[in-house]
C-alpha cells in the first residue's frame, strides 16, 4: 500500500475532514469507508430496504464528491456524511413514496465562491471519474446531480429509456464512482474550471449573437448541419428548420438565459431560464434544460426538457426561444 494511503488510515477523524475540505480525494475515500457501516445503518433505518440502502449509501459517496466545498469543520465530517445520507434517503422518499414536499425539510447547500476554490482538486477527480464512464451512464449521473431535471422521471424523458434503466444505469455509475473513490488512483486530469469557464463564455456568447441573428450561419460553430432536435412539441431536422423554428419567439422578443454548464468530452448540458415579453407573457416556460450529444465539439443531437410544469401553449411554443 501507498505511504500515502497508511497515513491516512492511521488519521482521526478531524484530520480526515480537514483535508477532505481542501480538496484530498484519498482523505475523503478512507474518511467515507470508515463512516461506510454507519451511513448503511442509518438508511436501512430511514429507508426499510436493504437494497434502498445500499443505493442511498452509494449514492451518499457521489453527492459528497460533489458537494465536499460545504463541509465548514474538518471535525464534522462525520456528522456531515451523515446529514449528506439523510438528504438522499428523504429525497428518494419523496420520489418513490409521493411524500408531499411540504413534509421534507432540505437544508439549503449552496457553496459560496470560497468553498469553489477549496473543492478545485476534487472537482477535477470528479469529472475525471465521470469521463471514465459510458456515455449513458454519464449523462444520467451529469442530470442526477447537477441539473434542475434530476427526478427519475425527468431523466428518462430526456434520455428517452424507462425508469428502470435510469436506475440501473445511476446504480451503475454509484458503483464505479465509489469503486474509484476507493482506489483513489492518482492521474492527471484536465484543468476543469478553465473547461467549464470556456464553455460557458461559448454558450452565453453563442445565445447573445442568436439574440441578434436567428440564422442558420450563427449554428455554424457549435452544430453539425444535420442537427436533430426534439423536445416535448416536436422534432427538427437540420440546423435551417430548427434555426427557422426559433426565429418568430426571438422576433417576438422571447430571450434565454444560460444559468449553467456542465460540459464533458461528448455530452453538455445546459441550463437556461427564459423572459418573455410584455405582449406574450406565457409564451415559454420559465426553465429549459438542453442535452447536447457532441461529436469532435459539435452538437450532434439536441433533447429539449423543461422542468417546471408549463401550459399547453408554453410547451407548444417553449422550443421557439432558445
Amino acid at each position: 500500500m501507498h505511504p500515502y494511503v497508511v497515513g491516512t488510515a492511521a488519521m482521526s477523524d478531524t484530520e480526515l475532514g480537514g483535508l477532505a475540505r481542501a480538496g484530498d480525494v484519498q482523505a475523503l475515500g478512507v474518511l467515507f469507508e470508515r463512516c461506510r457501516p454507519s451511513l448503511y445503518a442509518a438508511a436501512l433505518g430511514i429507508l426499510g430496504s436493504r437494497a434502498d440502502a445500499h443505493d442511498a449509501v452509494q449514492d451518499a459517496c457521489v453527492t459528497a464528491l460533489l458537494r465536499i466545498g460545504q463541509l465548514r469543520d474538518g471535525g464534522a465530517g462525520r456528522a456531515w456524511l451523515h446529514r449528506v445520507l439523510r438528504n438522499v434517503c428523504l429525497m428518494r422518499i419523496r420520489q418513490y413514496r409521493e411524500v408531499p414536499v411540504a413534509e421534507i425539510e432540505l437544508p439549503t447547500m449552496v457553496p459560496g465562491p470560497e468553498a469553489a476554490v477549496e473543492r478545485h482538486v476534487m472537482r477535477e477527480w470528479v469529472w475525471e471519474a465521470l469521463e471514465s464512464l459510458s456515455t449513458e451512464e454519464r449523462a444520467t449521473v451529469m442530470l442526477r446531480h447537477f441539473t434542475r431535471c434530476d427526478s427519475y422521471d425527468a431523466i428518462a424523458q430526456i434520455t428517452a429509456v424507462p425508469i428502470g434503466t435510469v436506475r440501473s444505469r445511476l446504480n451503475r455509475a454509484r458503483a464505479r464512482l465509489s469503486d474509484r473513490l476507493r482506489s483513489t488512483v492518482a492521474d492527471s486530469p484536465i484543468d476543469r474550471i478553465e473547461f467549464e469557464t470556456s464553455q460557458r463564455r461559448t454558450w452565453e456568447n453563442f445565445y447573445q449573437t442568436l439574440h441578434e441573428q436567428p440564422v442558420p450561419r450563427t449554428y455554424r460553430e457549435l452544430f453539425v448541419n444535420d442537427i436533430d432536435v426534439r423536445d416535448t412539441a416536436g422534432e427538427w431536422h437540420g440546423v435551417k428548420q430548427w434555426s427557422a423554428e426559433e426565429r418568430e419567439a426571438i422576433s417576438l422578443g422571447v430571450r434565454a438565459t444560460v444559468v449553467d454548464v456542465l460540459p464533458s468530452s461528448d455530452i453538455t448540458v445546459v441550463e437556461v431560464d427564459f423572459s418573455n415579453p410584455a405582449q406574450a407573457p406565457d409564451h415559454c416556460p420559465p426553465h429549459a434544460t438542453f442535452v447536447h450529444r457532441l461529436r469532435n465539439g459539435r452538437s450532434t443531437q439536441l433533447r429539449v426538457h423543461y422542468p417546471a410544469a408549463a401550459t399547453c401553449r408554453q410547451l407548444t411554443t417553449a422550443s421557439r426561444a432558445r
